[in-house]
């Protein structure tokens, strides 16, 4: 009998825990819902969402703007939150996304996979935690960030223990750690999830496509509000490097507009946006493609 490899057990224990933890949102039916636990459900589910666009994507795969060593942790640690895997393992796939986009070798497009590969299959395959041809060496120099990674299952673990803490301390709002634990954590989380999948399948199939980024990827506006200004795949698609998604003012891009307010602050600066002629340089390059 043929040994399984050691990415087939890994990837075979990360569908197990996501399953898992799809299943425990059905213990909502027991516990109920108290105004609070919905209340941190709904905060979790901003707090995880920003984490992933403003951190793990558009500071980590696209250094798309600057800051300061102790707040790129804190973006790090921000982004571990939303349960979607280690800082130098997440960026790395986007980079590898972003470098063979529609491609067989993109783990999660649904051109050339199927739509649930795209969505959530491709996390369960033991492609998707072999060893990334794609290097996050900028990344990996900063010891603080490779124990992120190293660690992130504790970091997980850490805030299922948390919630269920929290649901202690707020008894007396009608709570309780079993109702905090499901909306809290798992609840929430499984919400985020499913809406950053969305990016990577209903953004390849469903939209508009203003520019000819050189593969399937569309603006949608559904997943835009979402994911908080990720929606706007296709403009991403052609100014990857960029902190802004929505480039038009209409388009909604919540994360550009806290990005806004952390470079007010002087937490963040440097923030990347095509000017309005490579906009258009973007646009011409598309009609004459057609």
């Amino acid at each position: 009998m043929k040994a399984i490899s050691n990415e087939r057990k890994i990837a075979t224990f990360i569908a197990v825990v996501m399953i898992l933890i799809h299943l425990a949102t059905l213990m909502a039916f027991y516990t109920g819902v108290s105004s609070i636990a919905l209340n941190i459900a709904i905060l979790m589910y901003f707090v995880r969402g920003m984490g992933i666009t403003i951190g793990f994507h558009r500071y980590f795969s696209h250094k798309s703007f600057k800051t300061n060593r102790f707040f790129q942790f804190i973006l790090g640690f921000w982004g571990s939150l939303a349960n979607e895997g280690g800082v130098l393992w997440w960026a790395s796939h986007h980079r590898n996304h972003h470098q063979n986009s529609d491609t067989p070798k993109d783990l999660h497009s649904p051109i050339t996979h199927s739509f649930f590969q795209s969505h959530l299959g491709w996390m369960w395959s033991p492609s998707c935690v072999e060893r990334n041809k794609v290097r996050c060496n900028d990344l990996s120099r900063f010891p603080e960030l490779k124990l992120l990674n190293k660690h992130y299952g504790a970091i997980v673990i850490g805030q299922m223990l948390f919630f269920a803490f929290l649901g202690h301390l707020l008894r007396p709002y009608g709570t309780n750690p079993l109702q905090m634990f499901v909306w809290g954590f798992c609840i929430s989380t499984v919400a985020n999830w499913h809406v950053t999948f969305m990016v990577n399948s209903v953004c390849h199939v469903w939209g508009t496509q203003p520019y000819k980024s050189g593969d399937k990827s569309r603006n949608n506006l559904l997943v835009a509000i979402l994911t908080h200004g990720e929606g706007w795949h296709n403009n991403h698609h052609m100014f990857g490097w960029s902190a802004r998604n929505g480039l038009r003012w209409y388009q909604i891009d919540t994360s550009y507009y806290l990005l806004k307010v952390f470079e007010m602050l002087g937490i963040v600066k440097d923030l990347r946006i095509p000017q309005k002629s490579e906009q258009l340089l973007g646009k011409l390059s598309s009609l004459k493609v057609t």
